[in-house]
């Protein structure tokens, strides 16, 4: 087994000897990297991608948590641009996607607003107006030193983490016993939009002083991608029926055409001070930018605009009285986070403290989000043919790729800034029972949080006076090449600044829609101040092989939410209310060594999820009869969770994994849709808004196997693989459908990884496979039932990255990602019925990578 100096073993970060207080291990970079680069220390007998894999197996084998580690070795050797891409390699983790992206993490199926995430230890804003979830992609993955997941949390952690606890650790001083420099340039390229992206990366750390008691990191990270894809929704399928021959067929359809550049730029700075063995102090700094840029040409045809369809066929149908759009949406974000963490730990006798103050801020603003929108009169005729995998245009109305068609119906142009707060206070005493004798002790520690959450939002509405064109505007551009891989006629694009500036020019043709800018402005716009008082007790108790960690963590929230609803007969009415509530939450962790290379896990705990900010505040909008409401009388979730696990390690480079858990859920939060409905007096076609289900409850079993075949005869013997899987049996209680069987919302039955790689001299190549089958995305109420149910479609992502060490410290890599072109689907209660398909092509990168 790989050995280490006791100097090296005892160099950590802040966030590692944190979590080593809580008899928690969280790995870093420093043994690998010291591996890798051959830095002689004490017995380190192997390198390369193998030390770090090693140690990534060591770490989880010492964990005392159900848990599983990315180490700098999964992070580096596939092509993963944010820390979201990385952690999907892990057994029961998948990801949720954004234009072909990971963005969102899912811990064993559960909806990533439930999951906690930290850097270093420390809470990070949410810079969403929407949820609590945090968009992985705004962090660079060559940031990060290694990542964490936490399936069954302690109770010195956060209890908002039913899904899991998601740790990130960035690089410190002390992680290597000599001064170090990492630095990467990169090329990128998207195959669709076919345009050239770069970025790179540099860190530098080391320690200095008189007995080198002074330690700094500085890290910045910068690269811009051009992403494009197309997006077709056949929507609202319904039954029809003529003659006495029916078909299932959708009432819209609608076409996107994405054109997307996206810039990520991040930094840290990490300080310490050492001056003896007894005390600790730290600064940890985090910044992240994420900048998205998106052109969305969009062509809407409402097919059911009154009249009666014909069935022509058993795949045939005649919409005689549609009617459609072009719009064009220029959206314009950035995303800001950023932390500053100072703390102390220190040693005193038997007792170790510690406390930490952590300001973060997040921030979602969007100086320009225009949407320009051009509408026929109706009587426009189509024929579908739904013969094949997805509808189709047996027959469609000429003039609808006619510029001189579509006369101009409104001009929106959206502004809008959210930001969040956050203060965290913490302080953790452990104190040791057995003077050192076993890993025997006490933990007590309490938290207080402060968040403060506002968005605002502006929104003018500027309607058409007369009847001026598309065509007229003069900015009509040629239809996209090869649109949807030629299946569906797109038709003429926009020149977006050019329509601007010419009804800029001609300020006759518009006219502001005073009521409407008024309902805008004002019905978005929230704040939210949330604060959590927690304390927790818990014990650490070895008795030989067995461990035992048991306790009880307290969390109290109050929250005040300010609001505007809207109403026919008062307009804009402001509201405020106050929730409050109080959660005790015990658990216990047991660990029993079989045999050195045999560990036996177990573990009960209980956690909770706050409602998500859009779900609870009480606001409401509405848009040509589609209404979208919150829901201040929701609860929180709560959860019961049992886990065991069984890891048999017969190599230091090799893990046998097994396990089961089994959580239960009450008030599970979904989002119902009503059809034919009213809110507050506002007549709807269709309302959306959160509901509180009774319970839900999932069972899963996930399996983990890494092995090199050292058996096989040279050059053979440098292959191995590493495979995961996880299956999942949920259900949830929805009212009005509690006798049938709906599995849990965003809930895989399956997620599975496979990569095989191959590890000879400087040469090293990497396959990945990530799968994840269909999960359940909106339900249908009672009186719909199945019929508007929609499902996200399963998917299989293929990726693979090579690379070539030319010297000590300098390798050239290449590598693609979405090698297969897999799309994102949704679908509404079968298969048959396609909801939305976006598609994507491949992404590759390439560049050199430097250690000194």
């Amino acid at each position: 087994m790989q050995k280490f100096s006791s100097k090296m073993a005892g160099a950590s970060s802040f966030a590692l000897r944190l979590a080593m207080l809580a008899g928690v291990s969280i790995p870093t970079i420093a043994y690998a990297q010291d591996a890798a680069d051959g830095i002689q220390g004490d017995e380190i007998v192997v390198t390369g991608a193998r030390a770090q894999r090693e140690l990534a197996i060591e770490r989880k084998r010492d964990q005392v948590t159900i848990s599983d580690v990315v180490a700098s070795d999964g992070i580096g050797k596939l092509p993963d641009y944010n820390t979201a891409e990385a952690l999907q390699r892990l057994p029961g983790v998948s990801v949720q996607i954004d234009q072909g992206e990971p963005r969102y993490v899912v811990v064993r199926g559960i909806d990533p607003n439930l999951n906690q995430v930290t850097v270093d230890g420390n809470l990070v804003g949410i810079p969403e107006a929407e949820g609590r979830r945090v968009a992985l992609d705004t962090i660079p993955s060559d940031l990060v030193a290694a990542i964490e997941v936490v399936k069954a949390v302690t109770p010195d952690y956060d209890a908002n983490a039913i899904g899991g606890s998601i740790n990130l650790v960035t690089p410190t001083a002390f992680d290597k016993s000599e001064p170090f420099t990492y630095g990467t340039l990169r090329g990128s390229y998207n195959n669709k939009s076919e345009k050239l992206g770069y970025g790179g990366s540099l860190t530098h750390g080391g320690t200095f002083g008189a007995d080198k008691e002074f330690g700094i990191v500085v890290a910045a990270s910068y690269s811009k991608r051009y992403i494009d894809s197309d997006l077709v929704e056949p929507t609202n399928w319904a039954t029809f029926t003529t003659a006495g021959t029916s078909i299932n067929a959708p009432t819209n359809l609608v076409m996107f055409d994405y054109r997307i550049m996206r810039e990520r730029i991040g930094g840290i700075v990490n300080l310490d001070w050492r001056p003896n063995d007894d005390t600790r102090v730290y600064l940890r700094t985090i910044y992240n930018q994420f900048t998205d840029h998106e052109e969305r040409d969009q062509f809407n045809f409402v097919l059911l605009n009154g009249g009666t369809p014909t069935v022509l066929s058993p795949t045939s149908i005649r919409f005689p009285n549609g009617r459609a759009t072009r719009q064009f949406r220029q959206n314009n974000q950035t995303q800001k986070l950023y932390n500053i963490s100072p703390g102390v730990e220190w040693t005193f006798g038997a007792v170790e403290a510690e406390l930490n103050y952590t300001y973060a801020h997040a921030q979602e603003h969007t100086p320009i989000r225009d949407d320009l929108e051009f509408r026929t009169a109706a009587n426009r005729t189509a024929t579908l043919d739904l013969s094949g995998k997805r509808p189709a245009f047996a027959a469609i109305d000429p003039t609808l790729y006619d510029p001189a068609a579509f006369p101009l119906r409104r001009i929106r142009e959206r502004r809008e800034q959210i930001d969040e707060d956050l203060h965290t206070a913490r302080a953790d005493f452990k104190i040791a029972l057995d003077d050192g004798a076993t890993n025997t002790f006490v933990k007590v520690g309490a938290k207080f949080i402060d968040r403060v959450k506002d968005r605002d939002n502006q929104q003018s509405q500027r309607d058409a006076v007369g009847n001026s064109t598309f065509a007229q505007t003069g900015q009509v551009l040629s239809p996209p090449d090869d649109f949807y891989n030629g299946e569906y006629m797109f038709g003429p694009r926009m020149n977006y600044q050019g329509v601007l500036d010419f009804y800029n020019r001609n300020p006759q043709l518009i006219a502001l829609n005073a009521g409407q800018t008024a309902i805008n402005n004002a019905s978005l716009d929230y704040r939210i101040h949330e604060k959590i008082y927690a304390g927790y007790v818990m014990a650490n108790v070895e008795l030989g092989d067995l461990t035992a960690i048991g306790g009880v963590r307290i969390e109290r929230t109050e929250g005040r939410y300010n609001a505007n609803q809207l109403r026919t007969t008062t307009g804009i009415t402001p509201l405020r209310f106050g929730k409050n509530y109080t959660h005790v939450l015990p658990s216990l962790h047991l660990n029993y060594n079989v045999a050195p290379d045999f560990k036996l896990r177990a573990a009960w705990t209980n956690t909770l999820g706050r409602p998500n900010y859009d779900a609870v505040v009480p606001t409401f909008t509405e848009d040509a009869g589609v209404g979208t409401a919150g829901n201040p009388n929701l609860k929180p979730y709560t959860s019961m969770g049992f886990d065991a696990s069984a890891e048999y390690y017969p190599g230091s480079d090799s893990i046998v994994a097994v396990g089961m858990f089994y959580k239960r859920l009450k008030n599970p939060i979904f989002t119902q849709t009503i059809q034919n409905t009213s809110f507050a007096g506002v007549p709807l076609t269709s309302l959306s808004q959160p509901q509180n289900a009774d319970r839900g409850e999932l069972f899963g079993i996930e399996a983990n196997v890494q092995k090199r075949f050292t058996f096989l005869p040279a050059p053979f013997d440098g292959f191995g693989m590493s495979a995961n899987a996880t299956y999942v049996k949920s259900n949830v209680d929805v009212p009005g459908r509690e006798n049938e069987d709906l599995p849990f919302f965003r809930q895989s039955d399956w997620i599975a990884n496979a990569t095989l790689f191959f590890e000879k001299g400087p040469f090293e190549a990497r396959v990945a496979l990530a799968y994840r089958s269909s999960y359940i995305e909106n339900v249908g109420n009672a009186a719909q039932g199945t019929t508007a149910d929609i499902y996200a479609g399963p998917r299989t992502v293929l990726d693979a990255r090579v690379s070539y060490r030319v010297m000590k410290g300098v390798e050239l890599f290449a590598a693609a990602s979405n090698l297969n072109e897999a799309p994102m689907t949704f679908y509404q209660t079968t298969k048959r019925q396609t909801y939305s398909r976006e598609v994507y092509s491949w992404n590759g990168d390439f560049g050199v990578s430097v250690k000194f």
